[in-house]
């Protein structure tokens, strides 16, 4: 255990020992604090909204009102970055929104998740993730490296790339292009290996970068470009699947394992109903979003088959090479063979 756990118990030992000694009631209501950087308060709009309310009813209602979801939403306690920081020390329990680039920084093999091509529908990946033995392998994993376990995987639509230039068709299509990226080395290395330029740029500063022309293209979702209106500034958009849009749903892990197995039960049923409900609202969104997204003029492309698999295959070779120096083939051969088990 590193010294900031180390001192996070021993704080909350201190705290444990003080509320024992001033406390009025043996049944006081825990506070569970929770923040992501979405809006809230619409259904469709902020599928996060829809995820906490969910989640604190089933909470409150199971726990006989000993736990309350507070929210902290748009951002309120830091951007991702920051909260990821938070979460791993205590500060905030529970976070919606991270995604394995940000527990790579202090967990590398969280990066497993990012491998492009990896999951050939959401169904599968939720398969893989949210129900099988590996999935609770890669939280425990997470845990113990970083301090923040993964209590869902929301497997909710497949990121694809847009671009201001021309249509993408095969790899060829991407030579020359400057693709903005998150700041996560795997993904920098599938732009590469596709042919294009990864350009690094904040999310907040990205519909700016595209109008421009700073970068020519991005990838994400259908529901995240609409998040900040991107199909104003882009003319293309294919759905080449590369990687699912994948945020987490965490919790500090010396909070969880403060928990009671009773509780503990409850904070996994809460988790897995208010997961259901937000995926549910997402999947039934896609073919709206994309709606929006083509009624704005941007051209959507659905590769063929033959077109799809030229993708896979140039970027392929790269990433196994580039992800076996970072978390060891065993690893990627354990997810691959969960991949195919799910297809079953």
């Amino acid at each position: 255990m590193n010294i900031t756990r180390k001192l996070r118990h021993v704080t909350l030992a201190a705290t444990v020992g003080l509320s024992a000694l001033f406390s009025i009631s043996a049944h006081a209501q825990t506070i569970v604090k929770f923040a992501h950087v979405d809006g809230e308060g619409d259904l469709l709009d902020n599928p996060y909204w829809t995820f906490t309310e969910v989640f604190d009813n089933v909470l409150q209602t199971q726990s006989g009102g000993r736990f309350k979801l507070e929210v902290y939403p748009n951002g309120q306690l830091g951007d991702l970055e920051s909260l990821a920081e938070q979460n791993s020390i205590g500060l905030v329990d529970m976070v919606g929104g991270l995604n394995a680039g940000h527990l790579a920084a202090y967990y590398p093999p969280a990066q497993i998740l990012e491998m492009p091509y990896t999951f050939p529908t959401t169904e599968v990946a939720r398969k893989v993730l949210n129900e099988g033995p590996f999935g609770k392998k890669l939280s425990d994993m997470i845990a113990e490296g970083s301090g923040v376990r993964v209590l869902s995987y929301l497997t909710g639509a497949f990121r694809n790339f847009s671009n201001s230039v021309r249509p993408i068709r095969t790899p060829e299509d991407m030579k020359g292009l400057k693709i903005r990226t998150q700041t996560v080395p795997l993904h920098m290395e599938m732009v590469k290996a596709l042919g294009a330029s990864p350009t690094p740029i904040a999310w907040a500063e990205l519909y700016s970068a595209l109008q421009t022309g700073v970068v020519d293209g991005q990838e994400n979702a259908p529901y995240t470009m609409l998040l900040t209106n991107l199909q104003e500034v882009q003319k293309y958009y294919t759905l080449d699947h590369h990687l699912i849009n994948m945020p987490l749903i965490t919790i500090n892990d010396d909070f969880y394992q403060g928990l009671n197995a009773e509780d503990k039960v409850i904070f996994d049923t809460a988790t897995a109903k208010a997961t259901f409900a937000m995926l549910g609202i997402i999947a039934a969104k896609e073919s709206q979003d994309l709606k929006v997204i083509r009624d704005a003029g941007v051209e959507i492309y659905q590769p063929t088959p033959a077109e799809f698999q030229k993708f896979v295959d140039a970027t392929k070779e790269p990433i196994r090479a580039f992800m076996e120096e970072k978390v060891g083939a065993q690893l990627i051969d354990e997810l691959e063979a969960a991949v195919k088990e799910a297809q079953k």
